[in-house]
């Protein structure tokens, strides 16, 4: 079938490409013996750009609903991770793989094409601006966390007269830049493995140094007789003031104790942390002990008054427990 355009049915586009007109397509449905009312009541001319765009330029990428509307609030998606690490996608609290899916057919990307249904009863134009055979995709992935704590424990913290100036530091920005993990999920982890924040850096504490404060403040508890639901916090800094930081004894207070709902200048003990506290103590001192040496040493080493009763629920999520037949 030939069908031949007219002047009142030719239009051009702005490079003087000649599109086809509701006219013309009225006409091809006419001759082609087709019922308007069973087709769809849209018509859209596909047709390549004059100056078609190398794929190279513009890359495409697959999200979901939940990524969708993250991106249309505003926020950002951010790829981490070095040069001899496969690339991460990170929102602001999840981590993600980043990878690039091939396909045989080419997905055109055209300037204003109309889902089926959605457009006028008119002939719409759709401009392909570039072909791409490929394209990203994400999948939620466990952040890679562990080079924190192997960065940190290269330079522990015992004080500011062990300090060496030369030595390598790391603030959250370090961090954001070399580790496969989103922001929230950084400052979570380092939460989790008790990092501190000294003059603007994230350090450890070297275990003899933290094992040192955290026993002058009991010894303090213990001879100022107070409860251990009801510790004033700020007697602690007074009195330890002229012997460690204030900022390192706040951050210890935060880790081993809890601010009190009804009066926020008292805190409570948080009791399972002491119990991992004094279990690490006794687990540094040897490879492997057998277990009811381990709990009769480590309930000598409780203060008297703490008031618990041991648990291996308190440690088992820590701590490898060997069964010998």
């Amino acid at each position: 079938m030939e069908v031949t355009e007219t002047e009142e049915s030719a239009l051009k586009d702005k490079t003087n490409r000649q599109l086809r007109s509701k006219e013309l397509l009225d006409e091809l449905i006419d001759k082609a013996k087709l019922n308007k009312d069973d087709l769809e009541p849209s018509v859209q001319h596909i047709y390549l750009s004059n100056s078609l765009t190398a794929n190279e330029e513009y890359k495409l990428l697959e999200l979901d609903d939940d990524g969708l509307n993250y991106l249309l609030e505003g926020n950002s998606l951010i790829i981490r991770g070095s040069e001899t690490e496969n690339a991460v996608c990170c929102t602001k609290n999840a981590t993600f793989s980043f990878k690039v899916a091939e396909i045989s057919n080419p997905l055109l990307i055209t300037s204003n094409l109309s889902l089926s249904g959605k457009c006028d009863l008119e002939a719409s134009n759709s401009e392909v601006l570039f072909l791409t055979n490929s394209y990203f995709l994400m999948a939620k992935e466990k952040p890679k966390l562990q080079k924190i704590k192997n960065l940190l424990e290269l330079n522990l913290y015992s004080g500011r007269a062990y300090e060496q100036n030369n030595a390598q530091k790391y603030t959250i920005e370090h961090f954001l830049d070399c580790i496969q993990a989103s922001e929230e999920e950084i400052y979570q982890y380092l939460n989790y493995i008790q990092a501190f924040q000294i003059d603007g850096f994230w350090r450890l504490l070297d275990f003899r140094y933290l094992n040192q404060i955290m026993d002058n403040i009991l010894k303090l508890i213990e001879e100022k007789c107070w409860l251990f639901d009801k510790i004033p916090a700020k007697d602690i800094y007074q009195e330890l003031d002229s012997i460690y930081e204030i900022s390192v004894l706040n951050q210890v207070v935060l880790y081993y104790f809890t601010r009190n709902d009804d009066d926020a200048n008292f805190y409570s003990m948080r009791k399972e942390k002491i119990v991992y506290f004094y279990a690490d103590s006794i687990l540094r001192a040897t490879i492997k002990m057998r277990f009811t040496e381990f709990q009769m040493i480590l309930e000598k080493s409780l203060p008297s008054n703490l008031g618990i009763e041991f648990n291996l629920c308190l440690i088992q999520v820590i701590f490898f427990i060997q069964k010998i037949k």
